[in-house]
C-alpha cells in the first residue's frame, strides 16, 4: 500500500510539472517560436526540438520554484504574470524583448502605458491569471517532496543544459522569451564597457554649408555588388550614378556590437586606448548639426555613441532583426525628407536594418528577381542557390534605397556627400559556413560606396580627387572615422 501510495504521488508530482510547463509553453515560451517561418515537417521537428530543449531548461529552475509552498504562490506567479506580459506583445507584434524595450518599459510614462492597455491583453493576463489560479490550488494537495533527491537532480541537469548550450552557440536561448527579460534587464543596467570622451573635441568651424548623408549598412559584403564586377546584377540604378565604390575593405569586428563602436568613433581596428571620441561629438564641434534616423535598435555598445547626436530618431524601434515583421528600410526616407536641408551643415545617419538574417524580411515583394528563394529559418533545409537568391535580393533592396537617397541628395542645395558602408559580410555557404560573427574572408570585406555632389567636386577638388584616387586600395575600417572627419571639417 505505501509503495502505491507512493508511486500515486510521484504520478501526480510528474502531471503536475507536465502541465504547469505545458502552460508555460503557450502563455510564455512559445511567443518566441509563433512567427518563424518554416516549411515542412523536418524544418517543424527541429524548431520543435529547439522548443523543448528551451523548455527543459526553464522546467529545472521552475522545480526548485514549486518545492516551498510560499514561493512557489509569491515567485513563481510573479514571475508567471511578468513574462506573460512580455508575452502577449511577442504573440501578437513580434516585438523583440531588447535592452530598448526593457528601457521604455521602465521608462515609459503613465499616459503611455495606459495605451497599451487593451481588452485582449487585459483578456490574456485574466486567462493566464485564472490558469496561476488553478495551478496554485492542483500545488496545494502535492506533496512536493517526494522523491526530492531524484527530482532535483533531473532538474540541476536541466539548469545545466541551459549554460552547456549558451557555452557552445551563444543567444540559442538567451534571446527567447524568458531568458530574453533577464537578458534585455542586464544589459539595461550594465555600464558600457565602451568609454566615449565627455568633452567636446577641437573641430574646425567650416567656412561654407555641407550635408553629410552616412547610411550605415548591415551584412553587404562587396563581392555581391553588380558596381563591384559581381556576375548578378544587383546594383541597375547604382551603376548609372557616379558612385565611388571600395571594394578592397577590410575589417576583423564580424558583428554589430564591435563593429559600429570602431565605425563611428576614432577606435583603430588594431589599437586601444581609455576613450574614444564620437564621430558626432567631432561634427559637433564644427557647428555641424547631427541627426540619427535609426531602423535598429540599440545595442549597449553604441547605444552612448548614437546619443551624441542632437536627434535621436528610431523606427519600429521595438522589433530587433530578431523579429520576423520588422519594417522595411525605406520607412527611414520621409524622416530625412524631414530633416534634410533644415540646417545648411548638416550630418544625418541612416542605420538600415540592411541584409540582415532572415533576408526574406529585408525587402519586398517587388525585388524578389532572383529565384528560387528562402522559405524556411531552418538553414540546412535550405539550398545554397536560395541562400544567394535571397541575399542578392536584399542588395537589389539596397541599390533602390541608395538610389533614392541620392536621388534626395541630389535636389540638396547644398554640397551633398551620401557615404555608406556596411559594418560587416556575410557568408553564404563558403566552407559550409553561413551568416556572420566569424573569421571567414567573406565576412570580413564590407561594401563601401561614396557619392559626391557636383558642387561639392567643384567646391572641394582636391578632396575629391584624394577620395576617388583611393578606391582601389586595401583598406580597413578605420578609415571610415578619418574620411568623415575630413569630410566634416575640409578648409580648402
Amino acid at each position: 500500500m505505501k509503495t502505491r501510495a507512493f508511486l500515486n504521488s510521484i504520478k501526480g508530482l510528474v502531471s503536475f510539472h507536465l502541465a504547469v510547463n505545458i502552460a508555460i509553453v503557450i502563455f510564455i515560451t512559445g511567443a518566441s517560436y509563433y512567427h518563424t517561418p518554416l516549411e515542412g515537417g523536418k524544418d517543424t521537428l527541429v524548431y520543435l526540438g529547439h522548443l523543448a530543449l528551451l523548455q527543459s531548461t526553464v522546467a529545472g529552475f521552475i522545480y526548485f520554484l514549486t518545492l516551498n509552498k510560499w514561493l512557489f504562490r509569491l515567485v513563481f506567479s510573479a514571475l508567471f504574470l511578468f513574462f506573460c506580459s512580455f508575452s502577449f506583445f511577442v504573440y501578437t507584434q513580434d516585438i523583440s524583448v531588447t535592452p530598448g524595450l526593457i528601457q521604455a518599459v521602465f521608462e515609459t510614462t503613465p499616459d503611455v502605458a495606459i495605451d497599451l492597455i487593451t481588452l485582449p491583453y487585459i483578456a490574456f493576463l485574466i486567462a493566464a491569471t485564472l490558469v496561476l489560479v488553478f495551478f496554485i490550488k492542483w500545488h496545494n494537495r502535492l506533496r512536493a517532496k517526494k522523491a526530492i533527491f531524484l527530482f532535483s537532480i533531473i532538474a540541476a541537469a536541466c539548469i545545466a543544459l541551459f549554460f552547456i548550450t549558451e557555452l557552445k552557440r551563444l543567444n540559442t536561448l538567451k534571446s527567447r522569451l524568458p531568458y530574453n527579460v533577464f537578458n534585455g534587464v542586464e544589459d539595461y543596467y550594465s555600464a558600457p564597457k565602451f568609454q566615449l570622451n565627455t568633452a567636446l573635441p577641437r573641430g574646425t568651424k567650416k567656412t561654407d554649408s555641407l550635408t553629410v548623408i552616412f547610411v550605415l549598412g548591415e551584412t553587404v559584403r562587396a563581392d555581391h555588388l553588380g558596381i563591384n564586377g559581381y556576375s548578378m546584377n544587383t546594383t541597375p540604378l547604382l551603376s548609372k550614378q557616379d558612385i565611388i565604390s571600395f571594394p578592397n575593405i577590410y575589417t576583423s569586428n564580424t558583428y554589430t556590437g564591435a563593429s559600429i563602436p570602431q565605425i563611428l568613433t576614432d577606435k583603430k581596428l588594431n589599437i586601444d586606448k581609455e576613450s574614444y571620441t564620437s564621430i558626432y561629438s567631432l561634427a559637433a564641434a564644427a557647428g555641424i548639426e547631427t541627426t540619427w534616423i535609426g531602423n535598429q535598435t540599440l545595442e549597449s555598445s553604441f547605444a552612448a555613441i548614437v546619443e551624441t547626436n542632437e536627434a535621436v530618431i528610431l523606427v519600429d524601434k521595438y522589433k530587433s532583426e530578431y523579429s520576423f515583421n520588422k519594417e522595411l528600410d525605406e520607412v527611414m526616407l520621409p524622416l530625412l525628407d524631414s530633416v534634410l536641408g533644415i540646417n545648411t551643415s548638416q550630418l544625418v545617419t541612416l542605420h538600415m536594418m540592411g541584409s540582415h538574417w532572415y533576408y526574406e524580411n529585408r525587402y519586398s515583394d517587388d525585388f524578389r528577381e532572383f529565384t528560387p528563394v528562402i522559405t524556411s529559418k531552418y538553414i540546412p533545409s535550405l539550398t545554397k542557390e536560395e541562400m544567394i537568391n535571397s541575399y542578392d535580393n536584399t542588395i537589389l533592396y539596397l541599390d533602390f534605397f541608395l538610389n533614392q537617397v541620392i536621388e534626395r541628395a541630389e535636389k540638396n542645395g547644398v554640397p551633398t556627400v551620401v557615404f555608406y558602408i556596411s559594418d560587416h559580410g556575410e557568408s553564404l555557404g563558403e566552407n559550409g559556413q553561413y551568416l556572420h560573427a566569424g573569421s571567414a574572408e567573406e565576412q570580413t570585406n564590407p561594401a563601401m560606396l561614396l557619392w559626391l555632389s557636383a558642387s561639392f567636386k567643384q567646391r572641394h577638388k582636391r578632396y575629391a580627387l584624394k577620395i576617388s584616387d583611393a578606391r582601389n586600395r586595401a583598406l580597413t575600417t578605420d578609415i571610415v572615422y578619418d574620411y568623415l572627419r575630413g569630410i566634416l571639417t575640409i578648409e580648402e
